[in-house]
């Protein structure tokens, strides 16, 4: 039993480390960076800026928003690129073939992604706090963190869900990209859900992140941990959900390939 658990776990965080390094081999520094903050920056001014054109004097709520946001890039267009590159680049035969348990190979590509995110938020919130000069004498930091890590766990299931349809789509890649944009309008990152028209709010509260930004903003105004561990939890049970959903279709995906031969067309 302790054996078949280590090899799980061995399995998992070798995947995990190589679909990491097979997504971010081309990059530099430079273009990690930039891919990490250079959106997020300036689709912040660009939502600050629409804000201030409707009469929003306040921008903290946006900039705070667009940070935790974050996550977005790497759970959703992250996870969803290394799962449909197998397939682009010919390694999902190989990865098909082989003997190897299908839960650590598929659900390993989100492991440093999710971590990513997870620093890349945790570096950019206090930089965040101290240009802006924000009163964080009642945050509570450990629960922020925690909300942040939590919404790096839960986005990475709708990652799955996209990496799945991008392995049978050859508009993967267009879907992702739209369903990424649609989140800083639907998950409460620039605005309240509930000022979203009534048939979208309902939408926005399906989808993993708009419970997790909802929960860290109110710990970063100070709120315990009873404040917000309803929002916590169910944000957890929403992103278990997108998980097992991804993972079911990709099982899905590899039987129907076992006799079409779908997954090795490109």
């Amino acid at each position: 039993m302790i054996r078949s658990i280590v090899r799980y776990l061995r399995l998992y965080i070798i995947q995990a480390w190589f679909a990491y390094r097979a997504l971010f081999a081309w990059s530099t520094p430079f273009n990690y960076l930039v891919s990490k903050f250079g959106f997020t920056f300036f689709s912040m001014l660009l939502f600050v800026f629409i804000g201030k054109y409707v009469g929003l004097d306040n921008p903290v709520y946006i900039i705070i928003g667009n940070i935790l946001i974050i996550p977005a890039t790497n759970g959703v267009s992250g996870i969803s690129m290394t799962v449909g590159n197998e397939r682009r680049f010919g390694a999902m035969s190989y990865l098909l073939g082989s003997p190897a348990p299908r839960a650590p190979i598929f659900l390993g590509r989100g492991l440093f992604h999710i971590l990513d995110s997870f620093v890349t938020v945790a570096v950019a919130l206090p930089v965040a706090i101290w240009i802006f000069r924000l009163d964080t004498s009642d945050t509570n930091f450990f629960l922020v963190l925690l909300c942040v890590l939590i919404t790096s766990f839960t986005t990475s299931g709708m990652g799955f869900v996209l990496g799945s349809v991008s392995l049978v789509s050859r508009d993967g890649w267009m879907i992702t990209s739209t369903l990424s944009l649609s989140l800083f309008i639907l998950v409460g990152a620039n605005f309240p859900v509930d000022s979203l028209p009534a048939f979208l709010q309902p939408i926005s509260y399906s989808l993993p992140m708009t419970r997790g930004i909802m929960a860290a903003r109110a710990a970063l105004d100070g709120a315990g941990w009873t404040s917000i561990s309803s929002l916590v939890c169910v944000e957890i049970l929403i992103g278990l959900v997108y998980i097992t959903l991804g993972y079911i279709m990709f099982r899905l995906l590899e039987r129907q390939s076992m006799v079409s031969g779908s997954l090795d067309n490109l």
